[in-house]
């Protein structure tokens, strides 16, 4: 089975150049493979070994709403990117001139330009006229095309840079709005409550108000009655201030006269009061004498009784004497003196003296009884009459203290109408000012009588305004009652944020999509990604190289009688040979020249060599069927390959035809199942690309047979071949 791979292997003993021949095919993969992955093992790690040059004209601008504080974003963004490692690149700050220069000599490669606007349209954002602030960044593809994409990465990871910035300070900003708003809006809130208290209060008064103007536009027609009275009365007034005035003229001139009567009166009432105290003297002398007298008509009828009795006894004694002895001597004598004349004249004479004194005598005892029956009369009359002296004394002393009063009240009265007459004068001169009053009263109140008519429609009007009013207050009550509520409800709903909340939502507004790049079965390095394919390439290149050195099959064993399929395998066997070595210093330089890591380095290895057994039988069939034109074809195949294998983009992203070749090529199925074993990701998929690979190799072999059947005659399209590689 093995006698005649060995066979064909044994010819490369023989020289030096073939023994080389050996290695130089085991050893061109690796230099293939090792050399690309080698030149692109981590590209992007490298950037900020390339120069550019960042332009920054930047003028700043000042921040709204910040005292003068000034937004140097230009200055902030050149000092980020400017330090090594930190913007990609390795920027330099340098003039417009100088960075289009170095631009164009491929000393930069890339010029990042910060126009003199740019601060201005950063801060716009919190204006009223927001702008988009503009980066301008140029590549030259010339000297690039790569770095060029790389450059956008760059200036869109800048981008994004400076939008989470501004993004995060603009809802900063907005966030503290918000604090602002429900600040301003408890304000309100609180202002709106106060408005509804005061609402309130305007409508209690208002209400007070309307029963008040109502009151007074009642009151007010009560005075435009009491008006009209007035002015009727002031009429009244008018008229009667003039009788006033007039009768107060005549009281001043009759209290003149009065004043100068009262002269003559005061003057009479002192000759009155002198002529009663001189009547009192009088007055008071006749008591005395009265007094005397009445002791004196005391002590006569106390004396007048005695005596009285005495002349009556007196007049008895006589009248017995006279009528007794006397009547005894007379009738003697007249016995003794019958004749005599004289004695009987003397007896008539007796008899008519005892006649007269029995008369004396009876009216002495007349005059007793009647002085004693007049005793007690007389004495009560001059009791009587003393007692009406006195009283007349008392009376004539009253009258005298009243003339005196009189007097002094005369003088009284006399000073009382002086001041009465300046008085009347006052008076006088009062009613003509009351007249005049009285004039301009009447005036008034007919004035005032229009203006209270005037008063009437203003205070109906402000009855009427009132009612308005305190309508338009309940509206009121109730339209601030509502909008506290409405603003205390919206004031619920405005949020507050403090200082780390603002800035963590800030933050998360700013990059609201956090968009973690998680990788399953990540590679270390660029170049490890890209290893499936570069290892495939080589592999497939090293296959080309093996059947470049070695025949695809034994051709002295056609002529033997050894079955096709042993010449086949003797073909096939020192090129798996020859495709192991390979795969063996191939995986040895990218493990130990470039720090090479496999998920399963033993499958890995493994489907490396079904891999290279699968391309190399490729490789066998084409030139075994079609010789040096196998070769050109095999290089074709490798042209079709690298853009159907989805070695760096996926196959989706390639024309259509490549996605319908794609699945019927060997590098698509040796890069699937690679890619899955350096990663280490779902076997699965390297189980079903290394089943189509032995699929494809088993088909390569059997073809191969069919070949090697077909080698056995000689055409004479092979005697005479139209061209020969």
């Amino acid at each position: 089975m093995f006698s005649l791979p060995w066979l064909e292997l044994s010819r490369f003993k023989r020289h030096t150049i073939t023994r080389l021949a050996i290695i130089v095919v085991a050893v061109i993969p690796a230099i293939y493979g090792g050399l690309y992955l080698a030149s692109n093992w981590a590209p992007t790690d490298n950037l900020d070994k390339l120069q550019a040059a960042v332009v920054n004209t930047d003028e700043g601008a000042e921040k709204p709403d910040s005292d003068g504080e000034k937004l140097q974003a230009g200055d902030e963004l050149v000092d980020k990117i400017t330090p090594k490692g930190e913007g990609g690149f390795d920027w330099q700050e340098t003039s417009l001139k100088e960075a289009n220069d170095g631009l164009a000599e491929g000393k930069y490669f890339a010029v990042l330009e910060i126009p003199s606007n740019f601060s201005e349209r950063l801060v716009s954002t919190g204006g009223d006229d927001p702008e988009q602030a503009g980066l301008n960044l140029r590549t030259d593809d010339a000297h690039n095309f790569i770095v060029g994409q790389m450059a956008g990465t760059i200036l869109n990871e800048i981008k994004s840079g400076l939008n989470e910035t501004t993004t995060a300070e603009y809802v900063s900003e907005v966030y503290l709005g918000f604090n602002d708003i429900h600040s301003s809006t408890k304000k309100a809130v609180d202002g709106a409550r106060q408005l509804n208290d005061g609402a309130t209060d305007l409508h209690d008064g208002s209400g007070q108000l309307s029963d008040g103007a109502h009151t007074l536009d009642k009151g007010v027609g009560t005075l435009q009655t009491g008006i009209g009275d007035l002015d009727e009365g002031a009429g009244e007034l008018e008229k009667g201030s003039g009788d006033l005035k007039t009768g107060a003229d005549k009281l001043a001139k009759s209290t003149t006269e009065a004043k100068n009567g009262s002269k003559k009166v005061a003057d009479g009432a002192g000759q009155v009061a002198d002529g009663t105290g001189q009547l009192r003297d009088t007055a008071d002398e006749a008591t005395d004498k009265a007094e005397d007298l009445k002791d004196k008509a005391d002590d006569l009828v106390e004396g007048t009784r005695p005596k009285l009795t005495q002349a009556e006894d007196d007049f008895d004694s006589a009248r017995n004497t006279v009528n007794g002895d006397m009547d005894d001597r007379v009738a003697q004598l007249r016995e003794d003196y019958p004749d005599d004349p004289n004695v009987q004249k003397l007896a008539d004479d007796m008899d008519n003296l005892g006649g007269d004194l029995d008369k004396a005598h009876g009216r002495a005892s007349k005059a007793a009884d009647e002085a004693k029956d007049l005793e007690d009369p007389v004495k009560d009359a001059v009791d009587d009459v003393m007692k009406k002296i006195r009283e007349a004394d008392k009376k004539i002393g009253k009258l005298d203290d009243g003339a005196q009063k009189v007097a002094t009240g005369a003088d009284d009265l006399h000073s009382g109408l002086i001041k009465l007459d300046a008085g009347a004068g006052d008076l006088a001169k009062g009613a003509g000012d009351l007249n005049d009053g009285a004039i301009q009263l009447k005036d008034g109140t007919e004035k005032a009588k229009t203006g209270v008519a005037d008063l009437k429609d203003g205070s109906s009007q402000l009855a009427d305004g009132a009612d308005e009013l305190d309508k338009g207050a309940k509206k009121l009550v109730d339209g601030s009652k509502e909008l506290a509520d409405k603003l205390a409800d919206g004031l619920k709903q405005i949020p507050t944020y403090d200082k780390s909340d603002r800035e963590n939502r800030s933050d998360v507004v700013a990059v609201p999509v956090d968009a973690e790049k998680i990788k399953d079965n990540a590679v270390d390095a660029y170049g490890e990604g890209l290893a499936a394919f570069f290892v495939s390439l080589a592999l497939w290149i090293g296959g080309m190289i093996t059947y470049m050195v070695i025949n695809a099959i034994p051709y002295r064993a056609l002529m033997s009688s050894a079955k096709s399929s042993r010449i086949a395998w003797a073909g096939y066997v020192p090129g798996i040979l020859f495709g192991v070595a390979q795969v063996a210093v191939l995986y040895g330089v990218l493990s130990f020249a470039l720090d090479f890591s496999a998920g399963s380095w033993l499958w890995t290895l493994l489907f490396s060599i079904l891999v290279a057994a699968s391309f190399h039988a490729v490789h066998q069939l084409c030139v075994a069927a079609l010789g040096g034109v196998g070769r050109l074809v095999a290089l074709v195949l490798l042209m079709v390959q690298i853009a159907s294998a989805g070695g760096t983009y996926p196959v989706q992203t390639a024309p259509s035809i490549f996605q319908i070749i794609s699945p019927f090529l060997p590098m698509t199925h040796a890069v699937n199942g690679l890619r899955t074993l350096i990663a280490g990701g779902d076997m699965f998929i390297a189980a079903q690309a290394a089943v189509v690979l032995l699929l494809m190799t088993a088909i390569c072999l059997v073809a191969t047979m069919f070949v090697c059947g077909r080698k056995r005659m000689v055409t004479l399209t092979q005697l005479h071949p139209s061209l020969t590689l």
